[in-house]
Parts: structure tokens; sequence; C-alpha cells
């Protein structure tokens, strides 16, 4: 099948070559990839969030072409951005309960309705949505359909796999879990960046939580393997660390 998603290191190079992305063209969307494009988006007139979609593509490669650059170029060689990362990422932001309308919408449109996010912990509700939506074809284990709920219950989600970016993380806190899409580490302090939902009662990018709260980083079996790229390190010396996601 077709993944709808899109190649990082062309979006980093058209973001660089109009002025609004300072960092390096490694095929990983961080922090300074993720501002250029609202500041792309801004310059536009398209709504200022991350997410990249056929609106802000269409507008990106009409300005990019203009600069008389190098055509778009996709493949296995340029890493896309995990279609579930770029999916959770068009509802970053977005709260349990001043969007409540919004994400229940969301959480409903990959076939199941499990509950209201302002009542349940919803981090897994989310994380199945995300990954339903984009790797269709992923069997789901017998205790995921049951309970989407139970973050743990997402170690047997896929296969094992390393240090990679858009993995999904599974951790644990206290008897239950937490669950998110890997984006980031700090080898020194052994601490993950996640994307994911019911952090700090939204969907947000920047919970770092610590290292030994991981149980498992699983990836879709059926999505490729050669898609996988390290994580991106950073220094979370200054960062708060997530001790109760909710």
């Amino acid at each position: 099948m077709t993944f709808k998603t899109y190649d990082v290191r062309w979006l980093q190079r058209a973001l660089k070559s109009l002025g609004h992305y300072t960092g390096r063209v490694d095929g990983i969307s961080g922090p300074k990839t993720r501002a250029a494009i609202v500041v792309f988006k801004k310059s536009v007139g398209l709504r200022p969030r991350s997410y990249v979609g056929p609106l802000t593509l269409a507008a990106l490669e009409d300005a990019y072409s203009r600069n008389d650059l190098p055509p778009r170029k996709f493949g296995p060689d340029t890493a896309p951005e995990p279609p579930w990362v770029v999916e959770m990422s068009k509802y970053l932001g977005l709260h349990e309960v001043r969007d409540n309308a919004e994400l229940r919408e969301w959480l409903k449109s990959d076939g199941a309705t499990l509950g209201d996010p302002a009542v349940y912990p919803w981090c897994g509700d989310a994380a199945i949505t995300a990954l339903v939506k984009t790797v269709p074809d992923e069997p789901l284990p017998d205790r995921l359909k049951e309970n989407p709920y139970w973050a743990r219950n997402f170690t047997e989600y896929g296969e094992r796999c390393g240090h990679v970016y858009g993995a999904l993380g599974v951790f644990s806190r206290g008897k239950g879990g937490h669950v998110g899409f890997i984006i980031g580490y700090d080898p020194v302090r052994r601490r993950y960046l996640v994307l994911g939902a019911n952090q700090d009662d939204e969907i947000s990018a920047d919970a770092w939580i610590a290292g030994r709260r991981l149980l498992a980083k699983r990836w879709p079996s059926t999505y490729p393997r050669s898609y996988q790229r390290p994580l991106p390190h950073y220094d979370a010396s200054g960062a708060v660390l997530s001790v109760n996601e909710a």
C-alpha cells in the first residue's frame, strides 16, 4: 500500500531555501523544523500549526519551484516521516476539555469510540487512532483490541525496534502506564522526548520521560523497517521531567 507522508529532507531543504529553517538537513522533524513550518504557514496565510498537510505541501512546492531548485524526491533513502507521527501532529495542542468536541471526533475517526477524553485516560486511545488510520493493515493483539486504554497492552503491538524516531514507546507509571511516540533522546540523562496524548491533558510533543520507565519500543511490522532512522539527540538538562502524564 502507499503511505501518505512526506520527505522530511526535502521539506527541510525547501524551508531552508526560503530562509525559514536554520538547522541541518538530516531528515528528522525536530523543534527547528516544526518552528520553520509554523513560520512558513504564517507567511502564506495558513493556520500556524506544525502539521504539514496537502495545503501546506502545495504552497511549499509552489514557493520552492519558483526558486528553481532540484525537484522533490521520495524514497527509502530519504527516510520519510512516520505517518502515525504526521497524523497525531495534526492535533498538537488540542486540550481534552477546551477542544473536547474536536478531539472526540478525531478519536472516533478510526471506527472505534472509546469514550470522553475528559473522563478517561486517553493516551492509548489517541495512539490507536493514529496507528489504525495510517497503518490499517497492522494486526492488533487481542489484549489491545479488548482494552486500548491500558497502555501496557501496547507492549505486544508490532515488533521490537531500537532507538528509532517515531517508535511507539510504552512507559510505566506506577502500576499503570503511558504510551506515545518517541521523537527524541537525551543520551546523557537517558530521557525520552515523547509525542503523545494526555500529556498535561492535551496532545503535546514536549514531554520528557525518564528512561528507567521505558517498558518497550515497538514498530508496526507492516511498515518498512528501511524507513527507520536514529533518534535525534537533545540536551534535556533544562527540561521539566514528566512523572505523571495526565
